[in-house]
């Protein structure tokens, strides 16, 4: 009987009702013994009388290294169901449970959308419960596919209700989350609990037993059980509440046969497994009753399949009360029969080792690998890192680390990726080896933003000559110096690559990309000429497509760049943000600002960003910083870009990391220019360049220099944008991109003599491919319908500042489509105010929707597309509906069209 907690009910009730918004989910938090497991026990028997089908796990501390245990056990009623799953997801959730046949890691959003879908699908015939209790013992792998699925249950029959220990949210559920901290009991519900026990404690005792519990429900039961066991309570002091029910549970597993206290501590080391695995563990001839007395006093249960401990402090308290020497015994025990599952068995031996042992490391490296092909890479760091410390060679520890730094690297850990990589350089001794992990801690170093550091690791004092260049490394090295900037560094490697050809049959991408990155205008139009081959060669590993990507969006072969970047880090993708540390994600989303595509840049970096305002100083969060702060500059919020854009410069200046530096100054120009702030916006980019005009980041800079015109200009300053034009023109000399060419030739235009400005406007614009960056295309209109208008040919300058406002309008660019439509106005052209327009005004996740449909995808393949399941996808679209005014699928086509006109 459930005493007391009627208005926790009711938020339950609340919370997982059909009308809950945006999603019926609750996150119960609670100290241990509050209650949080009978408030979810509660809430599923209510469901289930209510013809809710629930699937629920627990999570125990003895599998949080298992890749997907909690999952397995999740979805096990309902796995005989996965033949209905796409061949695709079907395929991809059997391998994450090393059941399929592909031997290749599984994609693992085909595999969180497997299990989206099929809770979609078992919920199409009656609503669904998810409830996961223990959630801090669940293993990584398996929450990051809860949060994947948390994240997407708007407009599905399904509730999640989660139960954790602690007052935190668990990392994988978002911040918006709602969540109940369940309270202790009030001294009246205290007081009526105690009263329903067997033999409830009177007197004196009774005050202890309350004072002592502090409505803790389960040190209530349990203290008055001792006191009816014991006639008395023992002397526990003032110790926290935990630590008196871990001694209660003591005190009665102490009280019971031998043969039972060890198969206590056989099933409190083997929780998680199979109750014949425990059975076997036990020493022989023991039989079943060496069960009952402990499931007589209600600490466990023996169920068909396993032994189920009450409380998990009752496996902590016997567990943490039995002699190392016992403890290693059973593992022992245990890891003897657990032959036929490797996994298990390699933990049980790794807690049982001590001292170095070769084949035990060995079983946990292999569990660490099988754990990284099925894509569980948290679990992979842990094996790998557990490894190295039950290894005795220091090569073997090296070598063991440093793959754990790397992996961490790749999920984003770059904190546990830099401790990693410390440890690995302390122990090494081979030579041989040191290049890889330099080269590996020169990368960490580098998204840490301590960019001399890094370089000083991966370029030797004394460069090798050209054929002992690690290709791998060059590429960590040159990545350093351009995100540094450093001339000196830049200079370094020109000479130390110079050798390096580009125009073999088949370059490598590492080639190219040394060679693009170092020297982007000298060598650009060679490397465009062969880009199209190398990146349509099939099969490339994930590292090779990351940095063809990156060269495409430096060498403005931007919709390559979005194609190849969106392979692995679609913004879709759960964790896109944290692959390789982030750089990907925004690397990704400049691509996308760039394109036109705002809505999808900030669905890629909003997350990351957010983890720079939380305190991660990362190179990648920074950089999504600033992702973000160019588009608060364009899209109406010029004060918060500012906000960003100044954090971002706070992060990177003192580090000299000039490209983000870069970025950033522009982003803060931009918002001063939409604010009407020019002389603010003139000192942020006369920033990108030096006193004498140069370029201070010889790449990035030289795309700020029409802005700079523009700024000066208007201040009065334009031979120092004059100066530094010709900086820019003698740096880029013939290997300007379309893109920037329209750019130089803006520039020239708006620091032309008034007369003499039209050629330069017109040859911004003959080029076609221009367009394929909307907004510098639509600078050009607007400020060439500006200079016409000063010229007096009213019709031409109409034309010009129609087109103009009409790609500013598409994009949301506020201020800049209000200057047109004031010229417009002073033109002799009566034009309404813009307003918002109804698609920008949906989320991008529904944008993107729109845009699917629109090209007459079904929502299943939509939902595939954008890891939605279908009913979601139908969901977002009926809500899109009456916000577009239309009223059909097929009507989407013609809005879409008319957002991306001009």
């Amino acid at each position: 009987m459930l005493i007391g907690r009627q208005e926790e009910r009711a938020a339950i009730g609340a919370a997982l009702s059909p009308g809950a918004a945006p999603a019926s989910i609750l996150l119960l938090l609670g100290e241990p013994g509050v209650g949080k497991t009978v408030l979810l026990d509660t809430a599923v028997e209510e469901a289930v009388r209510g013809g809710t089908k629930v699937l629920r796990v627990r999570g125990n501390a003895a599998e949080t290294e298992l890749a997907f245990a909690g999952l397995h056990q999740l979805l096990l009623p309902v796995l005989d169901r996965v033949d209905g799953l796409p061949a695709r997801q079907r395929a991809a959730l059997l391998s994450a449970f090393g059941l399929g046949e592909d031997p290749s890691p599984p994609d693992h959003m085909m595999m969180s959308l497997a299990v989206l879908t099929l809770a979609s699908q078992t919920a199409s015939a009656q609503r669904l419960l998810l409830a996961v209790d223990d959630a801090q013992w669940i293993d990584p792998g398996s929450c990051q596919v809860l949060g994947f699925v948390a994240r997407r249950l708007a407009g599905e029959p399904i509730g999640l209700l989660v139960a954790a220990r602690g007052t935190h949210r668990p990392e994988w559920l978002d911040p918006s989350t709602p969540q109940l901290v369940v309270p202790p009991l009030s001294p009246d519900d205290a007081d009526a609990l105690l009263s329903t026990q067997p033999d409830p404690p009177l007197g004196s005792t009774r005050r202890r037993v309350l004072a002592t519990a502090a409505g803790n429900p389960l040190a209530l039961v349990e203290l008055a059980r001792s006191a009816a066991r014991d006639g008395a309570l023992p002397a526990t002091g003032h110790v926290p509440v935990t630590d008196l029910l871990e001694r209660t549970f003591t005190d009665q597993v102490d009280a019971m046969p031998a043969a039972t206290r060890q198969a206590l501590l056989v099933a409190a080391a083997a929780e998680g497994a199979g109750l014949a695995d425990v059975v076997a563990a036990l020493p022989p001839g023991t039989d079943m009753e060496v069960w009952l007395p402990a499931e007589t006093a209600g600490l466990i249960r023996v169920q068909a399949d396993r032994i189920s401990f009450r409380h998990p402090l009752i496996r902590s308290a016997i567990y943490g009360a039995a002699p190392f020497a016992e403890r290693r015994q059973t593992h022992l025990a245990l890891a003897a029969v657990l032959v036929g599952d490797p996994d298990r068995r390699a933990w049980q031996l790794s807690a049982a080792t001590v001292a170095p042992d070769a084949s035990v490391s060995a079983a946990l490296e292999a569990t660490a690998m099988r754990a990284h092909a099925r894509g569980a890479m948290a679990e992979a760091v842990a094996g790998l890192e557990r490894a190295a410390q039950l290894n005795s060679s220091a090569a073997e520890q090296t070598r063991l680390l440093s793959t754990a730094a790397y992996a961490a690297v790749l999920v984003g850990d770059i904190a546990q990726a830099e401790a990693l990589a410390a440890r690995a350089t302390e122990l090494n001794t081979d030579p041989a080896a040191l290049v890889w992990i330099s080269g590996l801690t020169g990368l960490v170093e580098m998204l840490m933003m301590r960019m001399e550091r890094a370089f000083a690791l991966v370029v030797p004092a004394a460069p090798p000559g050209p054929a002992d260049v690690h290709t791998g490394m060059s590429t960590i090295a040159t990545g350093v110096a351009y995100h540094s900037g450093n001339p000196a560094q830049r200079e370094r490697l020109v000479r130390w690559l110079a050798d390096r050809v580009t125009d073999e049959a088949q370059p490598h991408p590492f080639h190219l990309w040394d060679a693009g990155v170092m020297d982007p205008f000298g060598r650009g139009n060679a490397i465009r000429a062969v880009l199209p081959t190398v990146t349509s060669a099939a099969g490339q590993p994930p590292t090779h497509v990351h940095t063809l990507g990156v060269l495409c969006m430096l060498l403005d072969e931007t919709e390559a760049a979005v194609s190849l970047l969106g392979e692995v880090a679609n913004p879709q993708w759960e964790h896109a943000d944290a692959f390789h540390g982030g750089m990907t994600a925004a690397d990704l989303a400049w691509a996308n600002l760039d394109s036109g595509q705002w809505a999808d840049a900030r669905l890629g970096v909003e997350r990351l960003a957010q983890r720079f305002l939380a305190g991660e100083r990362t190179l990648g969060a920074t950089r999504a910083l600033t992702v973000l702060a160019t588009l608060y500059a364009l899209t109406g919020e010029p004060r918060l870009a500012l906000g960003h854009a100044t954090a971002a410069l706070a992060a990177t200046e003192p580090g000299c990391v000039l490209a983000t530096v870069a970025r950033a100054r522009r982003a803060a120009g931009l918002a001063a220019v939409a604010l009407g702030d020019h002389a603010s916006a003139f000192r942020h980019l006369r920033a990108l360049f030096d006193g004498a005009g140069a370029p201070v980041h010889f790449h990035l800079s030289c795309y700020a220099v029409a802005d700079f015109a523009a700024a000066a200009v208007l201040v009065g300053r334009a031979e120092d944008a004059e100066a530094v034009l010709r900086c820019v023109n003698s740096e880029v000399g013939d290997g300007a991109s379309p893109r920037l060419r329209q750019i130089l030739h803006r520039a020239a235009a708006l620091l032309a003599e008034p007369a003499e400005a039209g050629p330069s406007f017109r040859r911004a614009l003959e080029d076609p491919v221009g367009r394929r960056w909307p907004f510098e295309h639509a600078q050009v209109w607007l400020e060439y319908g500006e200079w016409l208008r000063r010229q007096r040919q009213i019709a031409e300058a109409r034309e010009c500042l129609t087109k103009a406002r009409e790609i500013f309008d598409g994009l949301g660019a506020v201020q800049w489509s209000d200057r047109a439509q004031a010229e417009l106005r002073a033109a002799g052209v009566a034009v309404e105010s813009s307003t918002r327009s109804a698609f920008r005004s949906l989320t991008p996740q529904r944008q993107r929707i729109v845009r699917l449909a629109a090209q007459g995808l079904t929502n299943r393949e939509i939902g595939e597309r954008l890891f939605l399941s279908p009913r979601t996808v139908g969901t977002h679209l009926y809500q899109a509906f009456p916000v577009l005014g239309v009223a059909s699928r097929s009507q989407l086509r013609d809005v879409v069209e008319q957002e991306t006109a001009g």
